[in-house]
């Protein structure tokens, strides 16, 4: 139950924040409301959110077991959200598998330099958004790669605690170069998680330690302030979703496999940036009432997650992030991608013994 507690905690406490920002202060909520999109009275968008949150909760606690077939065609089927290189990519990936050959296992410091290169050189080439707004959604694909990668190695590296708490300082520093909070606080709770299990003796220090990314994330944000507004931007978002998608859906499908849904989501409602959508946005616009059945999918993969400490904290870091940008088929790809390879693992583990 340990995932699903943690997971819980991060998931009513940003909704306890987004009902506030957007019912409890008014001068959040005047802020949030004049960008146009339609307050709740009703909160139908906490409703459901709830609703969803329950059947999530179920498809973990019924603790079924995803076989690797249905976890091979899952992963495929999600690589056609960019077709033809993901799809290209996904086949050779599924041919490693075969192979007995897990990547995670075998390339995790190589992941933690990839993770630094991409964005060092992007920055170099292109340009830093922080001191050129215009250039954060051109970089924004690659700085979340750069993001996940570095969650996979810090999950899957031997290197020390020191190599990666020096590694965290610096995938935080590029990332704020990016202006992206959610990959500081991405790349910051696969550090969390990794230190909480794996070092019980130092987790005294981890509330501590936590103030770097929070002020970066409040710095980023403009203030406290500037941060309950984002929240409850994002969730009048959600609530909005809701109330065009029911009962049967309003994207069937085509925001999960959209290669911009925060874009997607931005320009239903007449905005040309991108708009995050809140953990369970997408499964309600794509599917409607029908979306709990992904909810449910969701609660299983993480309940599968828990089959080793690597691919829990990959999974629960990714779910996590998940939480204010939403869901999408890229995320859903490397969490899929995890849990089949941590099946792999623990067959040659047991062939080996």
């Amino acid at each position: 139950m340990r995932g699903l507690k943690i997971f819980s905690l991060a998931f009513f406490s940003y909704l306890a924040i987004s009902l506030y920002a957007n019912y409890f202060d008014g001068e959040l909520a005047r802020v949030i409301y004049s960008r146009g999109l339609e307050p709740s009275m009703l909160l139908l968008g906490a409703v459901y959110a709830v609703a969803f949150f329950s059947v999530f909760a179920l498809g973990y606690v019924s603790q079924i077991k995803l076989s690797p077939a249905f976890l091979a065609v899952l992963f495929l089927v999600l690589s056609f959200h960019d077709f033809p290189v993901i799809p290209a990519l996904a086949a050779l990936i599924l041919t490693a598998y075969r192979l007995g050959i897990s990547p995670f296992r075998v390339f995790p410091h190589i992941s933690l330099l990839v993770a630094l290169l991409i964005p060092i050189s992007l920055y170099a080439v292109i340009g830093v958004p922080f001191f050129e707004r215009a250039l954060r959604y051109e970089l924004v694909g690659p700085l979340v790669l750069a993001a996940i990668l570095a969650v996979i190695g810090m999950a899957y590296s031997r290197v020390s605690l020191r190599w990666k708490t020096i590694l965290m300082v610096v995938y935080s520093t590029l990332f704020f170069l990016g202006t992206f909070r959610s990959l500081v606080l991405l790349v910051y709770i696969s550090y969390f998680l990794v230190v909480y299990l794996d070092y019980p003796e130092l987790r005294r220090w981890l509330a501590a330690l936590s103030a770097v990314p929070v002020l970066l994330i409040l710095c980023m944000s403009g203030g406290l302030g500037g941060m309950l507004i984002r929240i409850g931007f994002t969730f009048m978002t959600f609530h909005n979703l809701v109330r065009l998608s029911l009962p049967w859906g309003f994207f069937h499908g085509s925001l999960l496999f959209s290669d911009n849904p925060r874009h997607l989501v931005a320009s239903l409602f007449g905005a040309s940036t991108n708009y995050t959508y809140f953990f369970f946005g997408q499964p309600i616009a794509d599917f409607g009432i029908l979306g709990i059945l992904e909810a449910f999918l969701l609660g299983t993969l993480l309940y599968n997650s828990e089959r080793s400490k690597e691919s829990f904290v990959v999974v629960l870091s990714l779910m996590l992030y998940s939480l204010d940008p939403g869901v999408d088929a890229f995320v859903l790809l490397f969490v899929v991608g995890i849990l089949l390879f941590s099946e792999l693992d623990k067959r040659l583990k047991v062939n080996v013994e």
